[in-house]
């Protein structure tokens, strides 16, 4: 899946994602401090964490979809933009060579008729977590954390799935949230 990087572009200096990027960012900086890091190292920035976190909202849908098991299915996010091509795309891929790829058809639900409901699905069950107010109410600044509206409820996957280990991961980032309603890619409706 990759994404039109004029759009990305136009949301990334929208001044509420500016804002949910600095939380981020100081919550990174947080982090990386208490574990004697350099501050100023390695943030992926706010491309990298709607990307990753619409990543995880689509293998949670992927595995419920189809009944594949989550912890087989890996991700790989590429976001940049730096230089003069610059990246915004998604790989969802599984390496498992047993029967579990035969259920439900993953394969089949990677097709463009299929992944359009499955995206639609995953941004509808994405905007309220079972643990929201709390979750969407997450300060990353505050706790020094790597993660905002996100948690194990909503959005985090098994750490064998994920490039980052559920870190840099914000719902707010991709659907309006109770908390946050003006930072996200996507509308409520999906779009």
């Amino acid at each position: 899946m990759t994404f039109d990087d004029a759009a990305l572009r136009t949301w990334e200096n929208s001044a509420p994602v500016r804002g949910r990027s600095a939380a981020l960012l100081e919550g990174h900086k947080g982090w990386r401090r208490s574990r004697k890091l350099d501050p100023d190292e390695e943030f992926p920035g706010v491309r990298y964490a709607m990307l990753h976190t619409l990543s995880h909202l689509l293998v949670r849908e992927l595995a419920l979809e189809c009944g594949y098991n989550a912890a087989s299915i890996r991700e790989r996010i590429y976001a940049s933009t730096d230089g003069d091509k610059p990246q915004a795309g998604i790989l969802i891929y599984t390496a498992a060579a047993d029967s579990d790829g035969t259920l439900g058809g993953l394969v089949e639900l990677g097709k463009p008729e299929n992944l359009g409901r499955l995206l639609t699905q995953a941004l509808a069950r994405a905007g309220i977590c079972s643990s929201d107010p709390l979750c969407s109410e997450h300060d990353p600044g505050k706790d020094r954390s790597l993660h905002a509206a996100a948690c194990h409820a909503c959005s985090f996957v098994s750490e064998t799935s994920c490039e980052r280990g559920n870190r840099y991961i914000d719902r707010a980032l991709v659907v309006p949230t109770l908390e946050i309603a003006d930072a996200a890619f996507f509308s409520r409706g999906g779009t």
